[in-house]
């Protein structure tokens, strides 16, 4: 009975000196891995290095308990630790607060400029946000942005690259629907769907190549480019935005490098959205957390390492090198390594684009756009920072397999990739060079030409040979 009471005494004391630490360090130590493991934060981030501080933390509170014998140590200890939780029990409180008054720190985080951040970024790499048609978004009307996207979109990025230092200042402005033209136009002769490709909003308008086909054919072209948009979108722009007296053409500009995984995705959404209703949204929710708010500052304050270099190539046509960016994964795809979903995907989008042309009473085309890495294949030396999907990806068929699919539904097909090819062998850069992939002047301005010759030699041959 005394050893049992003598055990308990010793336990007791032990408890009251170092149990409170021993648990925080023990808590502290468990909870930056599984902040880790949930959130896997990458090692440029802020919150990376203090999950691993606290697992720090957190193991030499513990060994402290265990082993440090200066009670005036472990006394400061639990007086700090008492602290922490007060702050903590009354930071939670507090945090409570502000989400029920939907306080919107996004509305108090500002540049030096006393700007909105978001009004800062070039609206060309902005995702559409209002909701169009049953899954579908598309951009406010009568927007406008002025100055230099691409190095914006560099220095916005952490690019240490110099690659946009002459890059000139300019005003994008977009019309009442939200697309890339003039406001004046009311009617045109050709519509051009697209994405980003078709947008060009890094480029003054007079250097879209949709605006360099009109002025070489002579003709009236308007716009319906959209980033972050694909096929499925593309043909309800085309309904919403295309018909005029006098269109008589609509062109699909369609990527290689991800128009089939977006046309998947707003395929499964639509699917998603005619079985339960459901529609996404990218809303713009208030920021009502006062821990994150906390932490964007701290972020913000401390910066770690948030520096990169995305060069990850050298373009090495022409007898000289360049220091490119390769486009990022995911890579263009391969008819022979296509999901069956994403087959499908392309069969339907393609199916809906051409109804929609021709329920306009519009001939179809579809302009072939290649990513980077076709046109630049074997004309690159990849360097370290090259991730190893694009060491492996080799041009497949994808173009001989999209103009098959063109003929089977009698569409006009034009391929892009010889030219620009043509133009990448000869030495020259026919896309943006680092961090984006776009066409730049001259690949817009090839691309231009290209579908000039091609609505100009329709329209020709329409005044030749008028329908009865």
């Amino acid at each position: 009975m005394r050893a049992m009471t003598t055990g308990r005494s010793a336990a007791q004391p032990w408890l009251m000196r170092r149990g409170l630490v021993f648990l925080a360090g023990l808590g502290l130590a468990c909870v930056g891995p599984l902040l880790w493991l949930t959130l896997r934060p990458s090692h440029r981030s802020l919150l990376f290095w203090l999950c691993w501080s606290a697992l720090a933390a957190g193991v030499a509170l513990a060994v402290v308990a265990a082993c440090v014998r200066d009670g005036r140590l472990l006394s400061l200890l639990r007086i700090a630790i008492g602290n922490f939780v007060v702050f903590g029990a009354l930071f939670g409180i507090a945090e409570g607060a502000c989400r029920i008054a939907r306080v919107d720190f996004d509305t108090m985080r500002i540049t030096s400029s006393g700007e909105d951040p978001r009004e800062a970024y070039p609206i060309c790499f902005r995702i559409p946000e209002k909701p169009f048609a049953e899954v579908f978004f598309k951009r406010p009307g009568h927007v406008e942005w002025t100055g230099r996207p691409l190095a914006t979109y560099l220095r916005v990025r952490h690019g240490t690259d110099k690659a946009y230092e002459d890059e000139e200042s300019f005003t994008s402005k977009y019309d009442a629907d939200g697309f890339r033209n003039p406001p004046d136009l009311r009617d045109w002769d050709a519509v051009v769907t697209g994405d980003s490709f078709t947008e060009t909003g890094y480029l003054p308008h007079e250097a879209i190549f949709t605006s360099m086909a009109a002025r070489a054919a002579g003709l009236r072209i308007r716009n319906l480019g959209v980033c972050n948009t694909g096929t499925f979108t593309h043909a309800r722009y085309l309904e919403a935005f295309g018909k005029a007296p006098s269109c008589a053409h609509a062109v699909l500009a369609f990527y290689d490098g991800n128009d089939v995984l977006d046309s998947a995705e707003e395929l499964a959404a639509l699917e998603e959205n005619r079985a339960t209703g459901r529609r996404p949204t990218r809303e713009m929710r208030p920021q009502t957390s006062l821990m994150k708010a906390c932490y964007r500052v701290a972020k913000r304050v401390v910066a770690i390492s948030p520096d990169r270099r995305y060069q990850d190539a050298w373009f090495t046509a022409g007898g000289r090198e360049t220091a490119i960016s390769m486009r990022p994964s995911p890579m263009p795809l391969d008819p022979e390594t296509m999901t069956p979903a994403q087959h499908a995907a392309l069969d339907r989008a393609l199916d809906e684009w051409t109804a929609a042309a021709r329920g306009a009473g519009l001939k179809p085309w579809l302009l072939y756009l290649p990513a980077n890495n076709r046109t630049y294949h074997g004309l690159v030396r990849l360097t370290a920072n090259a991730s190893a999907e694009c060491r492996a990806w080799k041009p497949g068929t994808m173009p001989a397999h999209v103009r098959a699919m063109c003929e089977k539904r009698g569409i006009t097909f034009i391929d892009a990739c010889p030219v620009l090819r043509a133009a990448a062998e000869a030495g020259t850069l026919v896309y943006n060079p680092i961090l984006d992939t776009h066409l730049n002047r001259e690949g817009s301005r090839l691309v231009g030409e290209l579908l000039a010759k091609s609505l100009a030699s329709a329209t020709s041959r329409a005044l030749e040979n008028p329908k009865p």
